[in-house]
């Protein structure tokens, strides 16, 4: 191993400043690194990409998880890499500043909560808040393109082939900062080339710890195109993403405040000049903090009801401000064994009651009606359905509500480090080391009912909160048939469940969801006490 991928650290300029086929010799036997234009350019070369099916059994036993939860990484195989240029550093906010002032395009979410741009001192972090769509759309203005995931494993991973950039160690030179306090609003990313977050052979930097990067690949999942990321944000802590082969897949429309980029260019194209731009006035990092530590809070879970046709209640969650659940109540409803309703079916539907302590609604369909009520209490809201059969058959019931914590980042678990699912033993079982089927690891899919035991009598999901004071959950008991999924981009807890709706007659379900503080061991004291399982 050589010295450079032991540190991790090297010397970089400034990006933007024209570097005309510079080139800057690492260290004494390694070959040197053409920089031009904040891009440095890597050779031609064959590499080993992805994992094989025994790499991740090996890596799974390691790292404490199944092994369907390597299923985005590519697939193991030997590849010629043409010569190409890539980015030395993910594309930084004053770049994508200069991009969205030039173009009209729509600036990163996080931005309008300060006035439509980035606190000052942000201008040389990587920009966050990025969809796939977005980032092809300033490469395509930039003169470039995106990296494919051939490509950004041949110039992290180098010709030496192991688990992380720097070797076989975690964390090797990697820096992981922890911030107490997580605001969507305030991504922790770091100026780039401040080092701490790996640097490869090919002297390309900043890929553990600061962004997810999109890259070109794609596939079709859910009726909609899919894009891959690479590398680890600033919000990973799991090592199985650290990895040169772990990858994500996610909606390209999908954004966080995690999401960036960096882009490529063909060998034989010349690096454009980078553009960049920074905002007259700004907001402080220290002035923001201050605000989003002041936003005010609730004693109470208080519910939100979208109306109209939307099935969407927003519930905040007591006790940290800023953090609401999402609640898309239900997601799907399947009768009879078809799909009556889905996330692209829009129900007729008649709304009864919008206030912060109960919403409640109906829905009609020809065969069904579903009566829709959400109680909130102290630190509970109740969900209820009652299911009208109107037919003079037997009708089968099921429902899938979205529990979706993306909008609490005190307890969004994408890594699925903090969430649990409770056995048929009354054990907390981590999600991470129970299966995953499908083509995409990373979207909605449970584990196989015979993992949870048998008999299963109920469906219980939790999420423990970052500092380990808090817990969020949601469950149900006595159902004919009971599922748990989790969708981990969104952190979405689903506890589904079918039933059977004698005809011309009607069925309640309850499913309660929890907003707790103290551990797991609490959570399960007010399940069996509110729900009362045998």
């Amino acid at each position: 191993m050589d010295v450079h991928r032991i540190t991790g650290f090297v010397a970089s300029g400034t990006l933007g400043m024209v570097c005309l086929a510079a080139t800057v010799a690492l260290h004494a036997g390694q070959p040197t690194v053409q920089h031009q234009n904040g891009m440095v350019f890597v050779a031609a070369r064959q590499v080993t990409v992805g994992t094989s099916e025994q790499e991740r059994a090996e890596v799974a036993k390691r790292f404490d998880c199944h092994p369907t939860w390597l299923n985005d990484d590519l697939p193991r195989r030997q590849a010629a890499v043409s010569a190409f240029w890539i980015d030395q550093h993910p594309v930084t906010n004053a770049q994508y500043l200069a991009f969205v002032e030039a173009t009209s395009h729509a600036r990163p979410s996080w931005w309008q909560r300060w006035g439509g741009v980035f606190p000052r001192e942000y201008a040389n972090h990587p920009v966050a808040g990025i969809s796939g769509i977005d980032a092809e759309a300033y490469a395509k203005w930039a003169g470039k393109r995106l990296p494919n995931a051939t490509e950004w494993e041949a110039a992290i991973g180098g010709t030496e082939r192991e688990p992380f950039a720097w070797g076989d160690q975690w964390p090797g030179p990697v820096e992981l900062k922890r911030p107490e306090k997580v605001y969507w609003e305030l991504p922790a990313t770091r100026p780039v080339g401040s080092g701490g977050c790996g640097t490869s052979e090919d002297d390309v930097e900043d890929f553990a710890g600061q962004v997810l990067e999109w890259v070109s690949d794609v596939m079709p999942h859910h009726g909609v195109q899919f894009r891959l990321m690479k590398g680890a944000s600033w919000f990973h802590e799991d090592p199985l993403n650290y990895r040169v082969a772990s990858g994500w897949y996610a909606y390209e429309g999908w954004r966080s405040a995690f999401t960036g980029f960096r882009c490529a260019l063909d060998g034989g194209d010349t690096p454009p000049r980078v553009s960049e731009s920074r905002p007259d006035k700004a907001v402080s990092p220290e002035d923001a903090a201050k605000q989003l530590r002041t936003v005010e809070g609730s004693d109470i879970p208080v519910l939100a009801a979208g109306g109209g046709a939307s099935r969407h209640l927003s519930i905040q969650i007591p006790g940290i401000a800023g953090n609401r659940v999402g609640l898309t109540a239900p997601e799907t409803i399947i009768w009879n064994g078809q799909g009556v309703m889905t996330w692209r079916k829009t129900p007729d539907m008649t709304w009864k009651a919008r206030t912060g302590a109960k919403a409640a609604y109906q829905m009609r369909f020809e065969e069904l009606r579903v009566d829709a009520e959400f109680l909130a209490h102290d630190d509970v809201v109740e969900q209820h359905f009652t299911a009208t059969n109107l037919t003079d058959e037997p009708g089968s019931y099921r429902t899938s509500s979205c529990f979706n914590l993306q909008g609490a980042p005190m307890f969004y678990d994408c890594e699925q480090l903090r969430t649990y699912a409770l056995n048929s033993a009354g054990e907390f079982v981590p999600m991470r080391r129970l299966s995953r089927g499908g083509n995409c690891v990373r979207w909605i899919t449970g584990a196989r009912a015979s993992e949870l035991g048998k008999n299963q009598q109920w469906a219980l999901l939790a999420v423990v909160s970052r500092d380990g004071r808090r817990v969020v959950a949601s469950g149900r008991i006595g159902s004919d048939s009971l599922s748990v999924a989790t969708n981990t981009l969104f952190t979405c807890l689903h506890t589904d469940s079918t039933v059977k709706v004698p005809p011309n007659h009607e069925t309640t379900t309850r499913q309660t969801f929890w907003f707790l503080e103290g551990s797991l061991d609490d959570l399960l004291a007010r399940f069996r006490g509110d729900l009362k399982p045998d």
